[in-house]
């Protein structure tokens, strides 16, 4: 895709915004993932709903002491939330920063580094738009609803097991979240090198979005892999 630049402004490129600033953001990002996936897993997941779903897989016994090894490695999720999204974050603006590079022959990161920051909010939606709806709508659910379950996404159009499970992660990935964190992406960065949406979002789907195609690729890839 090819983006037109010629008037990219560089105002306040040389002062970028603190980056303890970002940091300060980006630990206030990480606690709200982590409130969010703790509440998560302690008020919709319950140890009846694991004995449902694997009850034809393994015996009694087998069940309680895999739930039982769940509970003892719990905090082992919970302490790679913090360098998930710092890899995130640093691979996303890292997408942009060349994208931008390429365009004006420029580098710049912590601007980037920050908008990839805020942005990340947007997405942090699904998961509260999820944790309502199965504690007040959908309060009959399995594990398999749980697994499959994105608001505002073609999966939820779909029945997930009549897909191929390589589709899953696609079909996922193509809701209007996704668009929206685009936009938000796009607006930050118009903001801080001052060009138009049009332009900004251009440079977002030439480089974040050609990030994501390879990482999407290498998702598909792996699940038939391993399937």
């Amino acid at each position: 895709m090819m983006i037109h630049v010629a008037s990219f402004s560089s105002r306040q490129m040389d002062e970028p915004t603190p980056m303890e600033n970002s940091w300060l953001l980006y630990a206030a990002v990480t606690a709200v993932c982590l409130l969010l996936t703790f509440v998560g897993q302690h008020l919709l997941l319950s140890d009846e709903l694991y004995f449902n779903a694997l009850a034809e897989q393994m015996t009694y016994e087998q069940i309680q002491k895999t739930i039982a090894q769940s509970h003892e490695w719990a905090w082992l999720g919970y302490s790679i939330v913090p360098l998930v999204n710092l890899l995130k974050f640093t691979m996303v603006a890292s997408c942009i920063s060349l994208g931008y590079y390429f365009a004006v022959d420029r580098w710049v990161f912590k601007p980037f580094f920050r908008v990839v920051i805020q942005a990340e909010l947007v997405l942090l939606l699904p998961s509260l738009v999820k944790l309502l709806w199965f504690l007040f709508i959908q309060t009959d659910y399995s594990l398999q609803d749980l697994q499959f379950f994105y608001p505002l996404s073609l999966l939820n159009l779909v029945e997930p097991t009549k897909i191929a499970p390589w589709l899953a992660y696609p079909f996922q990935l193509l809701n209007l979240f996704e668009l929206a964190y685009w936009v938000a992406l796009a607006y930050g960065i118009s903001q801080v090198i001052e060009i138009p949406m049009p332009r900004a979002f251009g440079l977002v789907a030439a480089s974040y979005g050609s990030g994501l195609l390879i990482w999407v690729v290498f998702i598909m890839f792996l699940t038939v892999s391993m399937s």
